[in-house]
Order: C-alpha cells, then sequence, then structure tokens
C-alpha cells in the first residue's frame, strides 16, 4: 500500500522536485500557501498555519503517514530586516507541526539547515554545538529545537540542495545553467565552501532513513567539499558550457550581505555508519542533467503553436444537440449565424463547414467565373488562392508591408495603375488579415472605388480583432467577411467557417451555393411554387452545411471570445517584454488595430549566412516545442510555381519566408510553458551571438552546421 506524504511548503523548489521522486511510489498532496504548485497531478490542500485546532482536524482528515516539511522563510538577508517572521516561519510552524504530528502519530521529516554553525571549523557532526552568525540560522535552529522538544520521533534533515526549480523559484544550479545558456558572465565566491545535494538523492536517502524508522538529527548533504566557484567550474564542464564565463569572487568583499558562515560543510559519518551511501558529486551531476529531459513540460509533452480550449459547457452544448431532433440543418444554426452577425455589426451571417468552403462561395457569390482576376497576399493559407482557382480565375499577388505582413497598400496602389494600363484590373481582391491583425481596409476600399473590384477580407485568423475600434467582420469597407473555426483558431466548431455581409442579395447567393444552389424560398424561384414540397436548383452549387453540432460548439466558444483574445494579449506582452533586448524582431502592432493575436511571429535576423530560423526551428521542435511557419509564399508552391510568377517581384514576402517562425501562443498555454519557450529562444540567439562576436568567418567551413 502506498505512504500518504503530505508537503507543507508544497510550491517550494524542494517539494516541486522531491515530490516528482516520489509520485511513482506514494500519494502525495501539496500543501498550499501564497503560491500555486506547477506540479501536475497532485492533490493541493490549502491549509491554515496559524490555529492549531485548523491545522489539526484537517490534517487528521487526511490520514497521512508521512509529512515533510519544506516551509523555509529561506532569504538571509529578509531574515534579518524581518526577524519576527523569520521565527514565525521557521520556529513558530515547525512547532506547531510537529505537536500536531506527534499528536496524530505521523512521521514528521523537518528540513533543516546547514548554516547553523560559525564556519570556522569543516565537517560539523550532528553533536556539534552551533553557533548561528544570522537571524535565518537562529530561527532555523529555534525550530530544530521545538521539533526535538515536540515529537521525539521526528527525522531532521540538515542539508544544503540543488536541483530544477519551477518558474517563480530558480535554485543556484539553475542560476548558473541559465547565466552560462545565455553568455552572462557569472561571479561566484571561492571563499564559501558547502557540499551540495541534488534533491532527487536527498529525497532517495531521506526514503532509506524512514525505511530505517531513523529519529533524530542527521546530515544529508554530498561528501566531497567544494567552492561556490568551483561547484559552477563542474556544472560548466558537466553540460558543456563555457567556463571561462564563471568569474572567482570573494564573500569577504561583499559589505552588502549579511554575515553568514563561510565553510558551510558537514560531516556524513553518521549516515556512513548506518550503511548510507551517497552518490558522488559528479554522478548527482549527470543525473541533474538527466532530469532536465524530464520536467513536466517535457514529458514526452510537446507544446503547439496553437489549440482549442474546450469547456464542460462546450461538451454540454454538443451533448444537448446529440440528444436533440436536429442534428443538422435545424434552429441552432441560425442561431450561431445571427450571434456571429450581432458580434461583428453585420447584417448577415452564413455558416459553412470550412474557411476555404466560406471562401469558395464568396468567390462565386460576387460572380467570379473563368478568366476573371483574382489578387490576395502571397502570405497567406493557399485555400484563399485556391477559391479563385475553383472558379476558373486567375490568380495574382500583392507583396507584403515589412511590419504587418499583410497586403501593402502602396504595393497595392502601384499594381492597380500598371494593371489598369494592361487592362488587367482584377474582379476581386482578397486581403488577409495575417495572424489577426487587420488590413488597412479603408485604404483598400477607396482603391475599390477608383478601381471597381470587390473586396472578400479573409479574417480566418481575425474573429474578435477591431479595426479603427470596430469589429473585423462589420463589412464597412468590404463585400464580405470569411471567419474560420478551425481548432487552432480564436474559437472552433471542429472545423467549420462563416461570411458576414450587409447585402442582402449575397446573402441569398451565399446561402445557396452552400446547400446544392438550391432555395426553398418561393420569392427566388422562376414559378410559383408547386406546393409546400417545392424546392428548385438555381446554380450549381456544394454541399458545404454546418451541423447543428458544430454551431452549439460555436455557440457556447463565443461566450468566451472576449476572455479568450485577452489572454493571447497577456502571452503577446509577455514575449515581446522578453525578446525586446535580443536580435529578433516582434510583431508590430499598428494603432488602428486590436490584434485577436492568432499568432505570435517572430522574425529571425539573418545577418551572417547559416545562422537562419532553420536553426531554430529545429532547435525548439527537438524540445517538444512545435513550432510553425505561417506561411510559404503561395507562389513557392510548385502547382503555382509552373505558372511562371517572379519571386523577385515579391522581395518582402521573400525576406520574411526566409526569417518568419510562429511561436506557441493559444489560451491553454501556461506560464510554465510559455517560460519554456522564452528560455529556450533566449538561450539560442545569445549563444548565436556570442558566436558571432568571437568566431573568424575567414577560416570557418560548415557553418551551417554549428547549430
Amino acid at each position: 500500500m502506498k505512504n500518504r506524504i503530505l508537503f507543507l511548503g508544497g510550491s517550494s523548489l524542494l517539494a516541486f522536485n522531491w515530490s516528482k521522486f516520489l509520485k511513482n511510489n506514494a500519494e502525495i498532496f501539496l500543501g498550499l500557501h501564497s503560491k500555486k504548485p506547477e506540479n501536475d497531478g497532485f492533490k493541493t490542500i490549502n491549509l491554515n498555519l496559524d490555529s492549531f485546532i485548523d491545522f489539526s482536524n484537517k490534517i487528521d482528515s487526511l490520514n497521512l503517514d508521512i509529512i515533510i516539511n519544506c516551509i523555509g522563510y529561506t532569504n538571509v538577508e529578509n531574515c534579518e530586516i524581518n526577524p519576527q517572521q523569520a521565527l514565525k516561519v521557521n520556529s513558530d510552524y515547525a512547532s506547531l507541526i510537529s505537536q500536531v504530528s506527534n499528536e496524530l502519530n505521523i512521521k514528521l521529516v523537518h528540513i533543516s539547515t546547514d548554516h547553523l554553525f560559525d564556519g570556522v571549523s569543516q565537517n560539523n557532526n550532528e553533536l556539534d554545538i552551533i553557533s548561528p552568525l544570522n537571524y535565518y540560522a537562529e530561527s532555523k535552529a529555534s525550530g530544530e529545537r521545538e521539533v526535538l522538544k515536540n515529537d521525539k520521533n521526528a527525522l531532521i534533515i540538515r542539508t544544503n540542495f540543488f536541483g530544477w526549480g519551477p518558474s517563480y523559484k530558480k535554485s543556484f544550479s539553475d542560476f548558473i545553467i541559465s547565466n552560462l545558456e545565455n553568455n552572462k558572465s557569472t561571479s561566484l565566491f571561492s571563499d564559501v565552501y558547502y557540499n551540495p545535494i541534488l534533491v532527487s538523492e536527498l529525497a532517495r536517502v531521506v526514503d532509506e532513513l524512514i525505511s530505517k524508522n531513523s529519529k533524530g538529527i542527521y546530515n544529508v548533504v554530498s561528501d566531497e567539499n567544494i567552492s561556490k566557484y568551483d561547484f559552477g567550474i563542474k556544472i560548466s564542464e558537466k553540460f558543456k558550457l563555457d567556463s571561462s564565463l564563471i568569474k572567482s569572487a570573494k564573500f569577504s568583499d561583499r559589505k552588502d550581505l549579511v554575515n553568514r558562515p563561510l565553510n558551510m560543510t558537514l560531516s556524513i559519518n553518521k549516515l556512513k555508519k548506518e550503511g548510507v551511501v551517497i552518490k558522488s558529486l559528479d554522478n548527482q551531476l549527470s543525473d541533474l542533467k538527466n532530469e532536465r529531459k524530464n520536467l513536466a513540460f517535457e514529458q514526452n509533452k510537446i507544446i503547439p503553436y496553437g489549440r482549442q480550449n474546450i469547456s464542460k459547457n462546450d461538451i454540454d452544448s454538443v451533448v444537448e444537440i446529440l440528444k436533440s431532433d436536429f442534428l443538422t440543418q435545424g434552429p441552432v444554426v441560425v442561431k450561431f449565424e445571427k450571434a456571429i452577425a450581432d458580434y461583428c455589426s453585420s447584417k448577415y451571417g452564413v455558416a459553412v463547414n470550412s474557411a476555404t468552403s466560406a471562401l469558395h462561395i464568396s468567390c462565386l457569390s460576387l460572380g467570379v467565373s473563368k478568366n476573371d482576376i483574382v489578387w490576395t497576399s502571397p502570405i497567406t493559407f493557399v485555400a484563399s488562392a485556391n477559391a479563385a482557382k475553383y472558379c476558373g480565375a486567375k490568380v495574382d499577388f500583392v507583396d507584403i508591408d515589412p511590419d504587418t505582413y499583410n497586403i501593402c497598400g502602396k504595393k497595392l496602389s502601384e499594381k492597380l495603375k500598371i494593371a489598369k494600363q494592361l487592362n488587367k484590373l482584377p474582379k476581386v481582391i482578397i486581403p488577409v488579415h495575417l495572424s489577426g491583425q487587420s488590413c488597412d481596409m479603408k485604404e483598400i476600399h477607396d482603391l475599390s472605388k477608383k478601381y471597381d473590384f470587390k473586396i472578400i477580407e479573409d479574417a480566418s485568423h481575425a474573429i474578435g480583432a477591431k479595426y479603427a475600434g470596430e469589429p473585423v467582420g462589420n463589412c464597412k469597407y468590404s463585400d464580405i467577411t470569411v471567419f474560420s473555426f478551425h481548432p487552432v483558431k480564436i474559437i472552433t466548431t471542429g472545423e467549420g467557417g462563416m461570411c458576414t455581409t450587409n447585402d442582402s442579395e449575397i446573402a441569398k447567393l451565399l446561402c445557396r451555393f452552400r446547400s446544392h444552389g438550391i432555395t426553398r424560398y418561393e420569392e427566388e424561384m422562376t414559378k410559383k411554387s408547386d406546393g409546400p414540397w417545392y424546392y428548385q436548383q438555381l446554380d450549381l452549387g456544394y454541399n458545404y452545411r454546418m451541423t447543428d453540432i458544430q454551431a452549439a460548439l460555436g455557440i457556447s466558444q463565443l461566450n468566451r471570445l472576449d476572455e479568450f483574445i485577452e489572454k493571447r494579449h497577456l502571452i503577446a506582452k509577455k514575449y515581446d517584454n522578453a525578446f525586446k533586448e535580443i536580435s529578433v524582431k516582434t510583431p508590430y502592432q499598428h494603432d488602428k488595430n486590436y490584434s485577436s493575436y492568432h499568432l505570435y511571429i517572430l522574425r529571425i535576423k539573418n545577418e551572417i549566412n547559416g545562422l537562419n530560423k532553420l536553426n531554430l526551428f529545429k532547435k525548439l521542435r527537438s524540445v517538444g516545442i512545435l513550432v510553425n511557419l505561417h506561411y510559404i509564399p503561395v507562389y513557392r508552391h510548385p502547382y503555382y510555381k509552373k505558372e511562371g510568377y517572379n519571386i523577385k517581384d515579391f522581395p518582402e514576402s521573400e525576406k520574411y519566408y526566409e526569417e518568419a517562425i510562429s511561436i506557441p501562443v493559444h489560451t491553454m498555454l501556461s506560464d510554465v510553458e510559455q517560460d519554456f519557450v522564452i528560455q529556450n529562444i533566449l538561450n539560442f540567439i545569445s549563444r548565436q551571438e556570442a558566436f558571432i562576436r568571437n568566431t573568424d568567418f575567414e577560416n570557418v567551413k560548415n557553418f551551417q552546421n554549428l547549430f
């Protein structure tokens, strides 16, 4: 039977690592205080440590076998400033916990410190007289005394540990590795000695002591005394990082720090006498390296660039339709159409089974046919161009703006002037709101009046976005707007799309083309109806209908659309701040626009051949971050390439293709996952920049392979 173990201080670095070590062999509970733990799969318990009765009752209800007290006020400088808080957390709480553990006969493991001595001698044992140099050490010593007084069976562990910390609490080893991977110079004390132990090794040893029913004080540290500086050197060698970045410093020169022991080393002779063996520090560092691959966000867990967010209400809405009379062609599709139209401030909404279908029937409804010309952006999914091809039209492209990556207004204007002279003006232009940022629709609309073309907004990325303070989809500057409800988009219907329009005749055509070209409305028929059964096929249409099942999901998702976009903006802002000092280009946001942030696109500057987005793409994919590219210029695809497009006509699109990469942005992205994405990008870019600074490229061959 598995032990039931409670970690007090459940969000601490120690609990973060230790609970992972035990998760397969014990039932774990994490006690909550101020932070929610980042560990998945464990039960969390809110505890009131300021009330003996409340705490005791809660602990009693859990039927525990072991309590591991990881609670600690550990910042030495803060303890000096606030000794009352230090005493409360490090001693008073220890007293309460040990009274309850004794009363309920629960094995208590209390985590102490190696700071208890004055540092004059080395390898202090458990019986040596302690001599604290600061309030932190005094409060921890007081905590030990309380535990020994209250619970004779308690196990007190004096230690100094390292391991991979959660995003909000980095360990000393985290600090060293992060700095070295970011090519930051790091000063470490060469006159401060200790014997650190990896958390997983600490956990293993404590588990062995518990199995032996050990009690009292035990030093649980590695068997090697080492300076902080030499520990940093060992880490750099184990992780193959640049040890020259580690600089020797003296604690004795730091007058701003609170006094503490220069030698904190502890003896483990007591452990040895009981037959407990501790791995060498070198082997522990090897374990640390291996453990990196097993962190929560790397355990066969991928971080996609986008994904759906499905709630219980979404599921219930779908189930309700599955139990109803209409699975398709029922009233819920009409309800969804009205909801989207109302949200976008348009008169009509026409739901279909995909955005591709929506683009196709939009072209048909505007009369696009054989030998007509349709223009769109080359930086889009192929559907934007294919929809015109389905109608027999010819497709051409307008190069993108270097900042927004949408159709460039200036280049569009220039291309229209030339097209007019050649009598090759487009019948329809399909501007694409890439990543959720609207094109300058007034500018395009003004050109449409001058050159007599129709406009279909491809807003597949942009449901919930705004242009000039008004919702995308209101069709103020277009004939039709198209949305996508694919699972990676802002809201989803599984698969699905929608056309919005303010033109009643266009709306009728859209409805017919999505359903075989058939009408049941007598006013649209060529003759009087034969009866209530009668319908007519007026056009060659398609079966592009959306089901009521999809529509029900869409209605439920629409209720959270604004919430979704707010979350995407928070993610984007965090990326903006993280990347503002490095050589990548973050997404530009025009002041007219409020983006839905379907995508977050970075541009990797190709200042030197070989340092390009391909290397970063491979690196991120290799650690489970499923970055993507949106998109390959349409004219580069073999189907379109054979039509003879000249890539020199699209210099910005070519540069974009060389540099762009889409990184994860979706509402299910956790802080831990985003931190992981950020750290990997920062590490890679900084290593590139350092390599560029320090390398004589004249003498480097096969540079492409170096990263």
